[in-house]
């Protein structure tokens, strides 16, 4: 009598796993698997150009290769930037948005210098720029490149160590961006600039009422404790009108939160940060930039959904 397991295990296909684990879902067309049941991997989208991770584990294995390993495949870099790109572009276009769009890598999701690398090269024709949050970060940024047409957006905790090497960079041609996240790095901006003779570029990081959502959401909303608040706010604009130095100002910044599972909530705050836009210019801060922070969230589970691996919206929307 035959059991009922080697009945299942007989009539399993690689479509139940492909089905079973949601392949298609979450993989995008990078990742598939072929007739054998084993993963592949088309870093180009192309499913017939590939390759089989399991042979190619075992082929590293026999040559000798410890495992585990990791893997990199850089084409999936390119073609990720390539897209974001594309589809912004398509959406300037439907709504004729007089305005460019920038990606900004920040450069802690991953700060291997051969990825950083690849990002700043991949994205030069689309106007990559790099995001930092310390010194150290900075640091690496600054001696990565002599391109100094992408932008660096430096968050974090900034002392005067900090400015002056951020201000150090925009003297050597860097278009940095200083982002301002509390009331006294006003001061400490100033007056490092002021010693080294520099006009610097800052943004404000501000603090929104729309709460984000999924496993980050605390870094949001109104009990947030990074950014500022409508009355920390007008102080800062009052200090640096009575410095004569409201025209250092070209960036308003907010941060969501990371991986935002329903869109409903980047509506919310599109809607609101530009309401601050809006007044930011009727009092005379000539704001060229909106620094979007958190990024696009990623379909892990390919399930399309509001769970906490994934998003219920398309790159496009």
């Amino acid at each position: 009598m035959k059991r009922r397991e080697d009945e299942i295990s007989t009539n399993w296909t690689t479509e139940d796993s492909r089905e079973l684990y949601n392949v298609d879902g979450w993989g995008i067309g990078y990742f598939g698997v072929n007739e054998h049941g084993h993963a592949t991997v088309h870093p180009t989208k192309d499913p017939e150009r590939g390759l089989d991770l399991f042979e190619l584990a075992m082929d590293l294995a026999a040559q000798g290769v410890g495992l585990p390993l990791l893997l990199r495949f850089s084409d999936i870099l390119r073609a990720r930037i390539a897209t974001l790109a594309d589809r912004f572009r398509t959406a300037i276009r439907e709504f004729d948005y007089e305005g460019s769009y920038t990606t900004v890598y920040p450069i802690k999701v991953n700060q291997q210098r051969h990825v950083v690398e690849e990002i700043v090269a991949f994205g030069e024709e689309f106007g990559v720029g790099l995001e930092v949050g310390s010194k150290p970060e900075l640091q690496a940024v600054l001696a990565l490149t002599e391109r100094t047409d992408h932008l660096i957006v430096c968050n974090g905790y900034k002392d005067e160590e900090f400015m002056r090497l951020a201000l150090m960079g925009q003297k050597l041609g860097h278009k940095v961006l200083i982002v301002l996240e509390k009331i006294n790095e006003v001061d400490i901006l100033l007056k490092v600039a002021e010693e080294m003779g520099v006009t610097p570029t800052a943004g404000i990081r501000i603090k929104l009422s729309t709460a984000g959502a999924g496993k980050w959401s605390q870094s949001a909303g109104e009990k947030s404790k990074f950014g500022l608040n409508s009355a920390q706010l007008m102080r800062v604009l009052d200090k640096l009108e009575a410095a004569g130095k409201m025209e250092i100002l070209r960036m308003v910044h907010f941060h969501l939160g990371s991986q935002i599972p329903d869109i409903r909530n980047v509506k919310l705050a599109m809607t609101e940060v530009a309401r601050f836009y809006v007044e930011m210019r009727h009092l005379g801060v000539q704001v060229e930039y909106v620094d979007v922070g958190g990024g696009l969230g990623v379909d892990y589970d390919g399930s399309r959904s509001t769970a906490q691996a994934s998003v219920n919206y398309s790159m496009q929307e």
